[in-house]
């Protein structure tokens, strides 16, 4: 018995399908990688048994799907993986955001992104938003440093705790590499 619903996979297949066949129509053979860890469990921890460097790593590959003079728009596919001391939880999700360059300095670089796929935790695998906003400062041609705002949906919340309110922002630093 699946624990991701069939309108789930159909709806991340299209996603992965678009994804690549955009690839190969639009873009100039170039993509980014980018690798961000969040940064409360990183320095802090939280107050529920998760002490700092508690590890809580995003990786995205961005193709850019549209050119323009300062801008472009992306689409991409993410993978976000928790190891939480009461389990492990993973994302799986597929998005697109419009990057604006060169915003206020040369090389700072603003974007807003939007996804959507699902959380798989604890046996349970529920569908999740996510928003977010960046901004990266391209250091040389290959690598840039990141910062990321986001906001999620932890539908996960509701079903394991019967939590009401399950909109949680987080921060996360890292590295884009361009490719």
């Amino acid at each position: 018995m699946s624990l991701i619903p069939l309108a789930m996979k159909k709806l991340l297949l299209f996603g992965i399908i678009f994804i690549f066949t955009s690839t190969v129509i639009y873009s100039q053979k170039r993509f980014n990688l980018s690798i961000h860890h969040d940064t409360k469990f990183l320095f802090i921890g939280d107050n529920l048994g998760n002490s700092a460097g508690t590890l809580d790593l995003i990786a995205k590959i961005e193709i850019p799907i549209k050119n323009f003079s300062n801008s472009y728009i992306i689409a991409y596919p993410s993978f976000e993986y928790v190891d939480l001391h009461s389990g492990s939880s993973r994302r799986y999700a597929i998005g697109s955001g419009y990057i604006q360059k060169n915003v206020f300095l040369n090389n700072l670089n603003l974007g807003a992104l939007l996804d959507y796929g699902f959380i798989n935790r604890l046996g349970n695998s529920t569908g999740s938003f996510g928003l977010s906003i960046e901004a990266f400062y391209k250091v040389t041609n290959w690598l840039s440093l990141s910062y990321i705002h986001q906001i999620i949906e932890r539908s996960d919340l509701v079903i394991l705790y019967n939590e009401i309110y399950y909109i949680r922002p987080s921060s996360f630093a890292g590295f884009k590499f361009h490719f």
